[in-house]
Formats: structure tokens, C-alpha cells, sequence
């Protein structure tokens, strides 16, 4: 499992299980070329008896690949948990998306120093 951390911007009710972080590195914003988690787009990841749970953004509501995005997720999550009774992704948009999201691997990524660094 990779070493994931969330934004220290996360709503501070979100839940975010590490296993189901760790699978959504592998659903990438194609125009950023970051992963959701790395952008910091996933706001809630939990399981439940029922389902699997994710509340994920787009960097603009206006991102035309936004339904390519949800369901590469959900793809990778039907992999990754084949045994869940449900897989639910759904795109919200409260709080807004802001760069100050983008984790410490996703500044790295990008060529930037993480904040831990500066």
C-alpha cells in the first residue's frame, strides 16, 4: 500500500480509508496528469456493511472529462473490491476545490516543494 496522506485542507468530517485512497491513486486527471488523491479531489472514502462510499471533486465544475474521471473510479474500486455489495462515487462540489489541496506527492509531482519543505 502507498504511503497516502490527505490534504490538511479535508472537510473536517471526511472520512478517508486508506485502503480505498490507496486504490484511487491509480484514477489519474488526464489534462494534470496527477491522481485524484494526489490533486486532493477525494473528499470522502469510507465503507460501510452496504457499500463503498466515495464523495470526490473536479478542479472546475466545468472539467468536460469529469464523467470519464467518476467512472475510471469506480472502475478501479470494482477491481480493487469485488466482494462490496455496492461501489457509490458521487461528484460534489462543496468545498470548492483549491490548489491548497494537492498533497505533498502531488506538489512533488508537479515540481514544487511540499509544504513541509518550504
Amino acid at each position: 500500500m502507498s504511503n497516502v496522506t490527505s490534504p490538511l485542507s479535508s472537510p473536517p468530517s471526511a472520512a478517508l480509508d486508506p485502503e480505498i485512497l490507496d486504490c484511487l491513486t491509480a484514477v489519474v486527471d488526464p489534462e494534470i496528469g496527477l491522481s485524484v488523491v494526489d490533486l486532493g479531489l477525494v473528499y470522502r472514502a469510507s465503507r460501510t456493511p452496504d457499500a463503498i462510499e466515495v464523495d470526490l471533486t473536479l478542479t472546475a465544475q466545468a472539467c468536460p472529462l469529469g464523467d470519464m474521471i467518476v467512472e475510471d473510479a469506480r472502475a478501479a474500486l470494482r477491481r480493487r473490491f469485488a466482494d462490496a455489495p455496492a461501489i457509490d462515487v458521487a461528484l460534489v462540489w462543496e468545498p470548492a476545490w483549491s490548489p491548497d489541496r494537492i498533497t505533498d506527492r502531488g506538489l512533488t509531482l508537479l515540481g514544487r516543494a511540499p509544504r513541509n519543505q518550504a
